[in-house]
């Protein structure tokens, strides 16, 4: 089991800059560099993929806000609205970065009028990249906790003040590993376009709809402890990123068969 350790900021001369947020900055600029690097090899413009990704960026972060607002504590917001810009309190939804990410280069291709080709070719280099830079970002959430599980002894756990419970943050980030290092073994191997993002898409969405079942519910908070215990919220026992979880699956099904059924008629 892991001892409790939590490491919410650190000091920069006469800064305090937030823990989470430098990993999360990290990951941006991996992912970035990555996009950058198979751009170039795949003989594409690097420049208009970096440029796209920095939309994507910012449509991530203003898209997990909004689903966080929306999906997670809508109660809270409403009886305090100016609680939504104050991004530093926390409260961001995975799903809706990626929701936010899509909705970015969409707009971004349409103001750019970049051809279909770029576009299928660039969605795959953006989904190698996006997995590097996810892990590094959940190296964030691990180190401030804030995303605690159940209660639970096994040696996977974390000596929390409230008892041992999961760590969720630690779990994806060992589940994710085994495709980063897939992704990495394939990355030279020809693949129809759009089979990186496809297989991601199915991938995480297994993994975060089987996580999710872990996650500390507000049954699950200890009201006597005065350690906070951040809880997600449930809709018909699950949370919203499961349902999420499962139109991610869903579309992951539909362009892996759409991809075989090209390969197919090439064949023919």
């Amino acid at each position: 089991m892991l001892p409790w350790f939590q490491y919410l900021s650190y000091g920069l001369g006469p800064l305090t800059i937030q823990v989470w947020g430098s990993f999360v900055a990290l990951g941006m600029f991996l992912g970035l560099y990555i996009v950058h690097q198979r751009a170039k090899k795949k003989g594409l413009e690097p420049q208009i993929l970096v440029d796209a990704g920095l939309w994507m960026i910012i449509g991530g972060l203003v898209g997990a806000r909004i689903f966080h607002v929306l999906f997670y504590e809508p109660g809270l917001y409403i009886s305090h609205p100016f609680e939504i810009i104050r991004i530093w309190h926390g409260g961001m939804s995975s799903y809706g970065s990626f929701f936010g990410a899509g909705l970015a280069l969409f707009l971004f291709v349409k103001k750019r009028k970049l051809s279909k080709a770029l576009i299928f070719q660039s969605i795959d280099i953006f989904a190698y990249g996006a997995l590097f830079g996810w892990i590094l970002g959940r190296v964030g959430c691990f180190m401030i906790h804030d995303h605690l599980g159940k209660p639970c002894n096994c040696f996977l756990a974390i000596q929390t003040p409230d008892g041992p419970r999961l760590e969720m943050a630690l779990l994806e980030i060992l589940g994710l590993i085994p495709l980063a290092v897939f992704f990495f073994v394939l990355r030279k191997k020809k693949k129809v376009q759009g089979w990186f993002a496809a297989v991601l898409f199915a991938y995480y969405g297994i993994l975060r709809f089987i996580l999710d079942f872990f996650r500390a519910s507000p049954a699950d908070a200890n009201i006597t402890s005065s350690f906070y215990i951040p809880t997600d919220a449930r809709y018909l026992g699950l949370t919203p990123a499961q349902y999420f979880s499962i139109l991610s699956f869903a579309v992951a099904v539909y362009l892996l068969l759409k991809m075989r059924k090209q390969e197919t008629s090439f064949k023919d």
